[in-house]
């Protein structure tokens, strides 16, 4: 591969001189097994540095500025990296911008880069000023703390606190982290409301993070949080990732599946999240956040559900720590045998919150608790809209496909299917496993949409039809509904909100070719809609009052 070398002397601490060959293929610079420490003296924005496959000790990146067009790429060459180390750290990132590490170049290992066993620290660390930073198809084992830090902590020189520095764009994803002592991934600073520094005797404000991605991960036995995400107010998301036994180490406020910390702000969905000993999901961010197509299974697992000091849930939503305003959109999750509660509120500064079509299976607290097993909270029945959900105390009634093999999709004839509300927002579009959403007739409950071609399909859709007259319509709505067949049908009136107007219509058996009317005078002007819920599911069609 190499054509020529060059010796490049730098200093950090000590002077300390590395070679580095040059290519005339892809790569710019070629890392040798032997090279630890790399400095960006002669390396320029658009570079590709490639490490020499083989086993070697800890890699340290110096003063790397690519751009946002031209980053530097840093990839495997010639197979897998394998790094085991006994340093405090695996990988270092320090002072450098604009940067993809990527263990993409392999044809034989989807982990080109594997972080074996760190003696002494964390396996990635992106920190010293260091920002615009993506981490992908890596694999970090036995670390002596976290898989991946990314933050800087503020220290006496004042460089790194809020006012003088912001961290940008931190992407992980495709990664896998196990058997690591502390947090698969510690992301911001969990000190969003100041930090104490001992050397000089004074609080400050840690940095921020704008843009954080947390996407496709798998990570495995952790003894702290699994994925923690804090001090990212704005474009922070966090998808799509596999967590199995988290938390470990029942370390107290160190156990959850994903966490959420203060000073953030951020979207939630699509992860599956096994048999943790914490929270399935803490939050404690500000703002207004999406969960979504989340699947959480056995949180809290050795825990007890009516011990204050052990109890565990699915979400877990708290105060943020600097008090300030949380609401959230909660719809579509499945969550089994949470220890104790499915859904728990503890926030004194919430509305506007809405909770639509989840599952909650078996909470571990339903014996005492009954009902507020499922979602149990210290806020007000007019700071949340709940509707839609399936809450059930057993595992048979929703016809999964597996449950003892944690499949929790349904089968075609669950009582799920096509039963939820149309929430009108296209984000809600995709399911768990990014198939359309709805297929057939309606929208499904929880995270997973049935995708069987007879999954319900006549059970509503062919068997009810409604006639209303005028639409639009500024004064009496009038209607005729045949049903079919259909037994224990009811009939509401839903805002575009998602909101039930009372009264219903009627609730009771009703006959075929059921005529009924109501006063719109009192609706404000915009969209409405017909709810027709039965036995064999739900059907809705829309009016428009205007006035």
């Amino acid at each position: 591969m190499s054509v020529f070398a060059k010796t490049i002397c730098f200093i950090i601490g000590i002077n300390f001189c590395v070679n580095i060959s040059f290519s005339q293929s892809y790569c710019t610079f070629s890392i040798p097994v032997n090279s630890s420490v790399i400095d960006g003296v002669a390396i320029q924005p658009g570079d590709t540095i490639c490490i020499e496959s083989g086993t070697r000790d800890f890699l340290r990146f110096n003063n790397l500025t690519g751009t946002a067009d031209l980053p530097i790429i840093i990839v495997n060459a010639g197979g897998q990296v394998i790094i085991d180390t006994d340093h405090y750290y695996g990988v270092k990132f320090d002072r450098c911008k604009f940067i993809k590490f990527l263990g993409t170049n392999s044809s034989t290992d989807f982990y080109g880069i594997k972080i074996r066993r760190v003696g002494n620290g964390a396996g990635i660390s992106v920190d010293n000023l260091s920002t615009n930073v993506e981490i992908a198809n890596i694999e970090i084992a036995n670390t002596a703390i976290g898989g991946i830090y990314a933050k800087t902590d503020p220290d006496c020189s004042f460089i790194a606190t809020r006012e003088k520095f912001t961290m940008f764009d931190i992407k992980i994803h495709d990664c896998y982290l196990h058997d690591i002592q502390d947090e698969g991934m510690y992301i911001g600073s969990s000190k969003f409301t100041g930090q104490h520094l001992n050397d000089c005797d004074t609080t400050v404000l840690p940095h921020v993070i704008d843009g954080v991605k947390v996407y496709n991960n798998i990570v495995e036995n952790t003894g702290w949080d699994g994925i923690q995400v804090s001090s990212a107010p704005v474009n922070c998301e966090i998808y799509g990732n596999i967590i199995r036994h988290d938390s470990w180490r029942e370390t107290t406020n160190q156990m959850s599946g994903i966490l959420i910390g203060g000073g953030s702000r951020c979207d939630c969905h699509n992860n599956k999240i096994f048999d943790g000993k914490g929270d399935g999901i803490d939050v404690f961010g500000s703002n207004t956040m999406k969960f979504y197509n989340n699947v959480i299974v056995r949180p809290g697992k050795t825990y007890f559900p009516n011990d204050p000091s052990f109890q565990r849930h699915g979400i877990f939503f708290g105060n943020p720590p600097d008090e300030s305003f949380a609401s959230w959109i909660i719809v579509f999750n499945t969550i089994i045998q949470p220890k104790t509660n499915g859904l728990k509120v503890f926030n004194n500064n919430t509305s506007g919150n809405f909770i639509y079509n989840n599952v909650i299976c078996e909470p571990g607290a339903y014996s005492s608790q009954g009902d507020l097993a499922y979602f149990n909270s210290n806020i007000q029945p007019n700071q949340y809209t709940m509707s839609d959900n399936y809450f059930v105390n057993e595992h048979l009634s929703p016809k999964f496909v597996g449950f003892s093999s944690d499949n929790f999709d349904l089968l075609p004839n669950s009582p799920l299917i096509n039963v939820a509300i149309n929430l009108g927002n296209p984000i809600f579009g995709l399911d768990i496993e990014n198939r359309p959403r709805p297929h057939n007739a309606g929208y499904d409950i929880g995270a997973f949409e049935c995708q069987d071609v007879n999954a319900n399909i006549q059970t509503i859709q062919d068997r009810i039809t409604v006639n209303i007259s005028p639409n639009p319509v500024h004064g009496i709505l009038s209607g005729l509904v045949h049903f079919h067949g259909l037994e224990n049908v009811d009939i509401k009136i839903q805002n575009i909100e998602g909101h039930y107007i009372t009264p219903e219509i009627i609730t009771e058996n009703l006959p075929d070719g059921f005529v009924f009317s109501f006063d719109t005078s009192r609706f404000k002007n915009g969209l409405y809609f017909i709810k027709i819920q039965s036995n064999q599911g739900s059907f809705s069609t829309r009016f428009i009052v205007y006035k």
